[in-house]
């Protein structure tokens, strides 16, 4: 294995920022957990056992009831002062006790197995038939000067949406809320630890530091933002995508047949909901039509198809709408997690570009 100086430096901020994110998971448990959804539910079957076991103490206090002590001894202190779960907005349910179903279970197990055999066929096709070698990373200063960082925001907002999507799935099955953060987040890292893996057998490419360290950014900012929803829940990674003209003309360097690969055609966003961060006093007069719009910092590059050293970079500042916000459908788990998947996609709203070139505005996807 061939690891240079500046590979190792890589590999300890690497081992450092998995450290830092690892350990806000753990302290985050100490403290508890705020949810920031002001519509919070309790879930109706789980609020039913509470309920359920409310009524049986009543009827065994009204009836004198013979196995008073029994059940007295069966009903704990948290039956009372916590609900047994709260639907979140993400149309998941927050257990503060994991109870598996194993169906679920099975079924997640082989949606993920499924997904990620179909996909592996798919890279096989687009990137792996590309002669092999030993084991080997790629330079770091180079792997970070290339593509404008492009591939690193891929790289990042990828681990981002798969952690966040695995959490959901933990919970769904009827893992407890605090550990399908914490799983759900070193799923989506060895998810994308797969790829780096794969690519540090080929001559083309190498295994890249500068990936692993996006990735597990990625993957940490999924979990601090379910353990701090007041902090970082009005802020939402997103990307647009339109078909670049180095795709449609194959100017890459590297062969990118698809879109995967056409980061001339991406661009990167980070939104934040103006409403979410406002004080309780304005929100409650806050017009319905307005909560979910705010704001967007967007960042492209072009000329990186056939120099992946130079091209330039695109900034953008422009509308955001944060689909978690709009009052629809709310009433189904089903509705609430597709806006919430749904929003990591930047919708077509009026922007302003800034290039060396100049300041262009107008409707952007």
């Amino acid at each position: 294995m061939n690891i240079n100086l500046q590979s190792k430096r890589a590999l300890y901020l690497t081992i450092i920022i998995s450290f830092a994110f690892i350990t806000s998971i753990i302290y985050a448990k100490d403290r508890g957990i705020k949810f920031s959804d002001p519509d919070k539910k309790t879930s109706d079957t789980l609020a039913a056992q509470t309920q359920t076991k409310k009524h049986q103490l009543k009827y065994a206090l009204m009836s004198n009831h013979n196995d008073l002590n029994s059940l007295l001894l069966n009903i704990s202190e948290k039956d009372f002062s916590l609900p047994a779960g709260i639907l979140l907005n993400d149309g998941t349910t927050w257990r503060y006790k994991s109870e598996f179903d194993q169906a679920k279970l099975i079924g997640m197990a082989s949606v993920v197995l499924t997904i990620d055999a179909i996909g592996y066929s798919r890279l096989k096709e687009l990137w792996y038939d590309w002669p092999t070698t030993k084991f080997h990373s790629i330079n770091f200063s180079d792997d970070f000067e290339k593509y404008k960082w492009m591939d690193k925001y891929g790289h990042f907002l990828h681990a981002y949406f798969a952690s966040g999507l695995f959490s959901k799935g933990y919970r769904w099955a009827g893992m407890s809320g605090e550990n399908s953060i914490l799983y759900g987040s070193l799923s989506g890292w060895l998810w994308m630890l797969q790829i780096e893996i794969a690519d540090g057998f080929f001559e083309q490419w190498g295994f890249s530091w500068g990936d692993l360290i996006a990735n597990t950014v990625g993957a940490g900012f999924s979990a601090l933002q379910q353990i701090y929803p007041e902090t970082l829940g009005g802020i939402q990674p997103k990307i647009s995508y339109h078909i670049s003209d180095a795709l449609k003309e194959r100017k890459y360097n590297n062969g990118a047949k698809s879109i995967i690969d056409d980061y001339e055609g991406m661009t990167f966003w980070l939104g934040v909901n103006a409403y979410h961060y406002m004080p309780e006093n304005i929100q409650k007069n806050y017009p319905e039509w307005l909560k979910p719009f705010g704001l967007a910092i967007g960042h492209s590059a072009k000329g990186i198809a056939n120099s992946p050293q130079g091209g330039e970079r695109e900034i953008f500042i422009g509308l955001d709408y944060d689909l978690r916000k709009l009052p629809l459908g709310d009433e189904s788990s089903l509705i609430r997690f597709l806006k919430n998947e749904l929003n990591i996609i930047r919708l077509p709203l009026p922007a302003v570009k800034i290039t060396p070139h100049g300041v262009w505005y107008g409707l952007y996807f």
